[in-house]
């Protein structure tokens, strides 16, 4: 059984801001969520952001959650490596 995908309003403007090539592997592994929300290569974050996983697509990194219960995965914020730990905890 697959997971449901949502893709935060955030997150969707931020994809469209990716250059083409990375916006189109992000989406690949975005959809690659649906039957495998932890895969290879994924990470749980830690501390306050611990409720989050991160996806490295590049340079840059998609953050979500994942609620086993509901067979969801949320897509949170998507963008460079260099900003993601920061706006995670400005949004929580």
């Amino acid at each position: 059984m697959s997971y449901r995908i949502i893709i935060g309003r955030t997150a969707q403007r931020q994809l469209l801001r990716l250059p083409r090539p990375v916006r189109e592997q992000a989406e690949r592994h975005i959809d690659g969520l649906a039957t495998d929300p932890r895969p290879w290569g994924s990470e749980a974050l830690s501390g306050t952001l611990r409720p989050f996983r991160k996806l490295r697509v590049g340079d840059y990194r998609v953050a979500y959650r994942v609620d086993d219960e509901a067979r969801l995965v949320t897509v949170v914020w998507v963008g460079h490596r260099s900003r993601i730990y920061d706006e995670l905890e400005r949004k929580q």
